[in-house]
């Protein structure tokens, strides 16, 4: 089992995060990125404004944490859109990998935005395409 000091000394500058907020959502997530079906997540802009979140940026290295705070994986960033949850296209909302149509993964998030307490309709999201550089 990777050590975190460890994978953080083999990608110096990689924040850390995990996919979700729950053990239960973290672990699903975390699941559909190690088959290949998630290669995309999104961030509100409220949350990286605020500090609670880490902005993104295109080639940069990050460490997935799991729900015990282990290393999971290492995601390289390779395209970040911004959109707005309104009109967020189907396209990248099913890159994501949790939903099958547009509305479930809007009903989705709306759920996951509403429990955090930020969501709106125009509320801007950070749209992120990757790849999983290494799994653990």
């Amino acid at each position: 089992m990777a050590e975190l000091k460890d994978v953080q000394a083999r990608y110096p500058g990689a924040e850390t995060f995990s996919f979700g907020d729950t053990p239960a959502l973290i672990a699903d997530l975390t699941a559909l990125v190690r088959s290949g079906a998630k290669r995309a997540t999104c961030t509100a802009r409220v949350e990286v404004e605020g500090g609670q979140e880490q902005m993104p940026v295109i080639g940069r290295r990050d460490i997935a944490l799991d729900a015990d705070g282990r290393p999971a994986l290492v995601i390289e960033t390779k395209e970040l859109v911004e959109t707005t949850w309104a009109d967020m296209p189907a396209q990248m909302a099913l890159a994501e990998g949790e939903d099958d149509t547009l509305e479930s993964w809007k009903a989705g998030h709306r759920r996951y935005y509403e429990r955090k307490g930020i969501f709106s309709e125009d509320m801007v999201l950070i749209w992120e395409r990757f790849e999983v550089v290494e799994e653990f």
